[in-house]
């Protein structure tokens, strides 16, 4: 005979606000997801699915910017951490990188996304009741100093290590990084802001 108390335990009642905790989490997620897929549609077409491409940052990049702030939003501080850290390892595998040079790149990108995040989430999150349109230009200013430091400490190191030839000069490589830095933030400020938006409406 089964006790009583596991039908409790595994009742709807009790599994309820864990089941509700993960359907919110996968809901929201999607949608700073499609907005940055959007807007790198826009501007890039079909390589935004390329994964051989700059562009594949308007997928995978707000991937795991939207999949680490909802953890920091909706899981314990540890879970969030652990979940970055195996971002970071699925992004190895979701790039083909394998080289080190690239895998150089992958580590400063995602960490410069991840400090992102951390920082919105941390500092500023409060703040976006104020302005719908905060989280987006917010981001859009993080992401955008933080991937042209990620830009620099890569081709900093390439050069001194003698890796290989970066592919630019200092100015262009930090305008390239500070161009998908502003559209990406902006484009994942923009979902969570609407997010957000929509959570007040219900």
């Amino acid at each position: 005979m089964v006790p009583s108390s596991f039908h409790h335990l595994t009742s709807w009642p009790a599994m309820a606000p864990y089941r509700s905790k993960v359907q919110q989490f996968l809901v929201q997620s999607v949608v700073p997801i499609a907005c940055s897929i959007v807007v790198g549609f826009v501007f890039f077409g079909g390589e935004v699915i390329n994964r051989h491409t700059g562009a594949f940052q308007f997928l995978w990049s707000a991937v795991v910017a939207s999949v680490f702030y909802y953890l920091l939003v909706l899981a314990r501080p540890r879970d969030a951490y652990l979940g970055f850290i195996i971002l970071l390892c699925l992004t190895f595998l979701t790039t083909g990188s394998r080289h080190l040079s690239y895998i150089l790149r992958d580590i400063f990108f995602i960490g410069a996304i991840g400090l992102s995040i951390f920082l919105y989430f941390k500092y500023y999150r409060n703040q976006a009741s104020h302005t719908f349109g905060y989280p987006a230009f917010m981001l859009a200013g993080i992401y955008a100093v933080l991937y042209i430091i990620a830009v620099e400490c890569h081709m900093v190191i390439l050069q001194t290590f003698a890796m290989e030839h970066s592919g630019g000069n200092a100015t262009s490589l930090a305008t390239a990084g500070a161009f998908y830095g502003v559209l990406i933030g902006f484009a994942v400020g923009a979902g969570i802001a609407l997010n957000e938006k929509l959570i007040e409406r219900n």
